[in-house]
């Protein structure tokens, strides 16, 4: 299989596993995120979201519920990707709001990457939320580790 076949096989693995979840436990359900790039080598997704008014919150910043279920939603999706899809449960989940977003509707990336294992051993990954149209704007980052159920 060539390089560019395979990154589009991880691409829709990726994409079928986030379709099983049972998306009313997470926010990300009831949002137009959308699977963008996804790279198995690297362990990384990327995933694209439009905000409108209800994910912005009165000061100006993605809200904060927003932002760690989103990134829960992709983070614990590209953990089971990577590990062949084990099933997994969050340890913890740190949530950092940076700089308020430029518009009340703003177009966002969210950067996951698997970023190896913490201390415990346990599967650890980031993301980052930022602007769509320049990547070097980021509005909220996120890290979340998990431990893998037994199953």
């Amino acid at each position: 299989m060539s390089a560019g076949a395979d990154a589009e096989a991880f691409v829709d693995y990726v994409r079928e596993l986030a379709s099983g979840k049972k998306s009313h436990y997470y926010y990300s359900g009831k949002v137009d995120a959308r699977v963008i790039a996804a790279d198995r080598a690297a362990q990384t997704v990327t995933t694209r979201l439009t905000l409108g008014n209800d994910e912005i919150n009165e000061a100006g910043y993605i809200d904060e519920g927003v932002v760690g279920t989103v990134a829960d939603y992709w983070t614990s999706t590209l953990i089971s990707a990577v590990h062949e899809g084990r099933s997994s449960v969050t340890t913890s989940l740190g949530v950092q709001s940076i700089r308020p977003v430029r518009a009340m509707q703003t177009t966002v990336d969210v950067e996951c990457q698997v970023s190896g294992r913490c201390v415990t051993g346990s599967p650890h990954a980031v993301a980052r939320f930022v602007d769509a149209s320049d990547r070097q704007v980021v509005y909220a980052v996120v890290a979340h580790t998990k431990f893998f159920k037994h199953n």
